[in-house]
């Protein structure tokens, strides 16, 4: 990526932070984008360099949280890795882009019914996708054996939901707050609410076996007696 590219890519970050920010404290009507520079510290026409209208945001929006966390499940969904494994990665992988902006998602999940007709047709497609790769990874483990019978289509829908609510309480700026552990955590609890109970005390892959080695010793460690007692 190229100085420029990479200046323009950070200022669109931070535009759509400070947006997102914004919208929810004053809403999406209450909300100009002179305020949006301002909060940015340009000048409104400095702004339409980046972009054209609050419309756009909000696309740019779906294109970030959306498009392309379904474009990265597709590719963990026709990987040669474990049905577990393209499942502990899938679930990281959503939960780590919500954990890295969760106000953003947070304003995407209100502001749903706002959009244009064009981009709700392209956010609504992108959460179709997202639900349908992950119950093919499901299924597929069910089919290879890994993980037991079970409703594909539930079990994707009950990890989504629990993936989503982060963003409703992790806080990026938190004393702490380590978003990595958070994905580790969530991963090795999909994975072992659909891999089989002979299975499930053998995690497979890397990353599944370091989130249930982190998750054993937590649980040690809050179960230690105190010292001298």
């Amino acid at each position: 990526m190229t100085g420029s590219a990479s200046r323009r890519q950070l200022m669109e970050n931070e535009l759509l932070d400070r947006a997102a920010a914004l919208f929810a404290e004053r809403g999406f009507e209450g909300t100009t984008l002179k305020d949006i520079a301002e909060a940015v510290g340009i000048t409104r026409p400095s702004l339409y360099h980046y972009i054209k209208s609050k419309d756009e945001l909000l696309g740019m929006l779906v294109s970030g949280l959306t498009e392309t966390a379904a474009a990265e499940l597709a590719e963990m969904e026709a990987s040669e890795l474990s049905w577990s494994e393209r499942l502990t990665r899938a679930v990281r992988s959503v939960t780590l882009r919500i954990c890295a902006h969760p106000s953003r998602f947070r304003l995407l999940d209100r502001s749903e019914h706002i959009l244009s007709e064009s981009f709700r047709r392209r956010h609504q497609a992108g959460k179709r996708a997202i639900l349908a790769h992950l119950s093919a990874i499901i299924d597929g483990g069910i089919k290879s054996g890994e993980f037991w019978p079970t409703d594909g289509r539930v079990a994707a829908f009950s990890i989504l939901g629990s993936c989503n609510w982060v963003a409703w309480w992790f806080r990026p700026d938190a004393p702490g707050a380590a978003p990595e552990a958070v994905a580790d955590q969530l991963a090795l609890m999909a994975l072992r609410s659909v891999a089989r109970t002979d299975r499930a005390s053998v995690p497979v892959g890397p990353r599944a076996a370091l989130a249930a080695i982190r998750a054993d010793l937590e649980y040690v460690e809050r179960h230690l007696p105190a010292e001298g007692s």
